[in-house]
This record gives C-alpha cells, sequence and structure tokens, in this order.
C-alpha cells in the first residue's frame, strides 16, 4: 500500500513538472548588436525569461528578436590588457506570443567580472 502511494505521488509530481515546465529559446549569440559575450548573454537571458513570464504567466512562447546598444561603453578601464571597469547599456527586445517588450539591461564590469541591472520600472511594452 505505502508502494503505491508513494508511486502515485512521484507520478503526480512528475506530472506537475511537466506541466509547469516552459520551454524558452536560450541559443546565443543573441540576434542584433549587443556586446555581452555568449556566457553574459546566458546568464541574463534566464532573468530576461523570468521577467516577461511575470508580464504574461500564461505565454509560453518568447524569444530575444533584437539587441541594441542605447549606451555606448563609458568611463571604460583597462590594466594588464583586461577591462576592469566601466559600464554600458543595452535594450533587449523579447517577443511572446503575441506582444512584444524592451527591457533596458545595464552592464557593469567590475575587476574580476561583468554584472547586469534589469530596470524593471522601465521596461517598454
Amino acid at each position: 500500500m505505502l508502494k503505491r502511494i508513494l508511486f502515485l505521488s512521484l507520478t503526480i509530481y512528475l506530472f506537475a513538472l511537466t506541466v509547469e515546465a516552459k520551454v524558452y529559446d536560450m541559443s546565443v549569440p543573441l540576434e542584433g548588436k549587443s556586446i555581452a559575450n555568449d556566457a553574459l548573454q546566458s546568464k541574463v537571458l534566464f532573468d530576461v525569461y523570468k521577467i516577461t513570464a511575470e508580464l504574461n504567466p500564461v505565454c509560453f512562447d518568447q524569444k530575444v528578436t533584437d539587441t541594441q546598444i542605447i549606451h555606448l561603453p563609458y568611463d571604460v578601464k583597462k590594466k594588464n590588457n583586461k577591462y576592469v571597469a566601466g559600464y554600458w547599456k543595452e535594450l533587449w527586445t523579447v517577443q511572446y506570443c503575441s506582444q512584444k517588450v524592451q527591457l533596458p539591461i545595464t552592464f557593469t564590469i567590475h575587476k574580476n567580472k561583468t554584472t547586469y541591472f534589469i530596470d524593471k520600472s522601465l521596461i517598454l511594452q
């Protein structure tokens, strides 16, 4: 009886995971003019799709269709031929179902890594 209950619980759990699974296009490099490298684009994509999923939770078809630089790299500093400081801004366009949204992303170069910030208050629909 316990085995049957465990099996049934596991089956229901796996079914729920399948229903909740969303498949997004995680292919890089992205379309457009982004200067973020492939690894950074992959990291940002996760958050971009998370934000657009919040805007339309029933849409499972999402893809970044364009990237634009809206602020060229500024205050860039190099040390030993590596970038150690500076920032730039990009605008990523996401097509999801029959809608489009543009997300402004600020990339900041630090000594050992580049971070990013997606300003939700500036999202253009």
